[in-house]
């Protein structure tokens, strides 16, 4: 029973290994396959080697060539860097030059636009010009036309020229004799007057008892009547010789002539307590006796025509202009109505009664025209009631001094 049993396992053993065997046979053969297969693979292997081999090679000559085009990149590269830090710095400046260029450009649109103005201007100043230049060349014509009328003017001025001469020639003769005249007229009409007045005077002293008050009362307006005639006889003679009497001219300190004049009527300054306020004046070279004419009549009519129960106040001063001396005498007297400012200046126009205000009317005329001789000029404000201010010039020459 244990004998059998063990055979059988040798069977069942044998069979195993016949099993293993054969499976050892077929993989044996799967092995050869394999081994065939690795060979073949080997080979493949062998021949990949040879072909890596080779590409290695080529790859070790790319590899040669990589370097080499890697240090030309390298290279390439610093001079790209390089180019880009120059481009950078080259639209560094660009941004700068075309910030310049902008405002260059709105300076140029804006000088365009000065420039547009400017011609519209220049269009306007030809057509000016243009018109203009018409109307010079209508005014040349003119010009031309007036030219030839003013030389003959001019002709016919210097024939008038010529006889206007011959005419002066002949009234300078005719003033000199008119002045011989006047006096000698003066003198022949004096002497009667004087003895009309001294028959009349004797006949009052020798006659008064029996010729009455109204014989007397005659006597007196006959007398009156020619001593008013002499005095007009005298100012016509005066009048005639204004500008006539030759003088050297001297040094003429204006404030010691209305102190001469002051003193000449202490008098009547005293009755009337008047006040005479005296700036101070210039000194003139000029003639002495025809100023101190003038400042005399101006004085003796502001104290003559002062008004009653009114203080009379008189103020003299002068003020220098560019060519003149002006004087100016004012007064708080009577004054007079702008009717008559040109009247007073005429010889025998007296504007009031002989009784209230004595006169011949021939102070102012001779004045204006002292003054008118002398290159000056003579003229009046006023109204009445209230004042006058008379104010006359004196052309200033290289020897005036203050």
């Amino acid at each position: 029973m244990v004998k059998r049993n063990k055979s059988d396992e040798l069977i069942i053993a044998n069979k195993e290994l016949f099993f293993q065997k054969k499976e050892k046979g077929k993989r044996a053969a799967e092995l050869i396959n394999v081994n065939k297969e690795l060979a073949f693979q080997n080979k493949e292997k062998e021949k990949r080697a040879a072909e890596l081999i080779i590409a290695n090679k080529e790859l070790g000559l790319q590899d040669a060539e990589k370097e080499k085009r890697a240090s030309e990149l390298i290279i390439a590269n610093k001079e790209l860097v390089f180019q880009n830090k120059e481009k950078e710095k080259r639209a560094a400046e660009l941004i700068i030059a075309n910030k310049e260029l902008a405002f260059q450009n709105a300076e140029k649109e804006k000088r365009a636009s000065e420039l547009i103005i400017a011609n519209k201007e220049l269009v306007f100043q030809n057509k000016e010009k243009e018109k203009r230049a018409a109307e010079l060349i209508i005014a040349n014509k003119e010009l031309a036309f007036q030219n030839a009328e003013k030389e003959k003017r001019a002709s016919e001025f210097k024939k008038l020229n010529k006889t206007l001469q011959e005419h002066a020639k002949e009234l300078a003769i005719s003033n000199q004799e008119l002045e011989q005249f006047a006096y000698v007229a003066s003198h022949d009409l004096q002497e009667p007057l004087r003895m009309v007045t001294s028959f009349l005077t004797q006949i009052e002293k020798k006659y008064g008892d029996t010729i009455g008050d109204k014989g007397k009362q005659y006597i007196h307006f006959a007398v009156d009547g020619a001593k008013r005639m002499r005095q007009i006889i005298l100012d016509l003679l005066e009048f005639s010789k204004v500008g006539r009497l030759e003088e050297n001219a001297e040094k003429v300190d204006l404030n010691e002539v209305i102190k001469e004049i002051i003193s000449l009527y202490k008098k009547q300054i005293e009755e009337t307590q008047a006040i005479i306020h005296v700036d101070n004046l210039p000194s003139l070279q000029t003639n002495k006796t025809p100023l101190r004419q003038v400042f005399q009549n101006l004085l003796s009519n502001a104290l003559k025509y002062h008004k009653k129960g009114t203080t009379p106040l008189i103020i003299v001063s002068s003020k220098e202009t560019s060519a003149d001396w002006e004087f100016e005498v004012k007064d708080n007297g009577i004054g007079i109505n702008s009717e008559y400012f040109e009247k007073i200046f005429i010889i025998f126009q007296q504007l009031h009664n002989k009784d209230q205000y004595p006169g011949t009317g021939m102070g102012l005329a001779i004045c204006k025209k002292i003054v008118q001789n002398l290159g000056g000029k003579m003229w009046v404000e006023s109204k009445e009631d209230s004042g006058s201010i008379f104010y006359f010039t004196i052309p200033k020459n290289n020897n005036t001094t203050l």
